[in-house]
């Protein structure tokens, strides 16, 4: 399944809070953190809903393999599923796909 599919098949909440992961993970303030990661108090933070809020549509996005989340709470990182600097910068469109 694309990119284009993927994000149709998913609320206007998941692809808004999907916008706000690929800018933390680009320009969040934590520096400490892991290269092509966002963190979840970042996320948390940028997004404006609550916990349980943020935690429903991060499993629709993890659901749609848009997004994956490794290790434990309070801890987790946030990486993007297609990396959207390659697919920017170098052009790489099949990666979309």
């Amino acid at each position: 399944m694309d990119l284009a599919a993927k994000l149709e098949g998913i609320p206007l909440s998941a692809r808004k809070l999907l916008c706000v992961i690929a800018r933390e993970i680009y320009n969040g303030p934590l520096r400490s953190k892991n290269p092509g990661t966002a963190t979840m108090p970042e996320i948390h933070e940028a997004c404006g809903l609550d916990v349980d809020q943020m935690d429903s549509v991060v499993r629709v996005l993890q659901e749609a393999r848009l997004i994956s989340v490794d290790g434990d709470y309070p801890f987790e990182e946030i990486r993007m599923a297609v990396p959207l600097d390659d697919v920017v910068a170098e052009l790489q469109f099949d990666l979309l796909k």
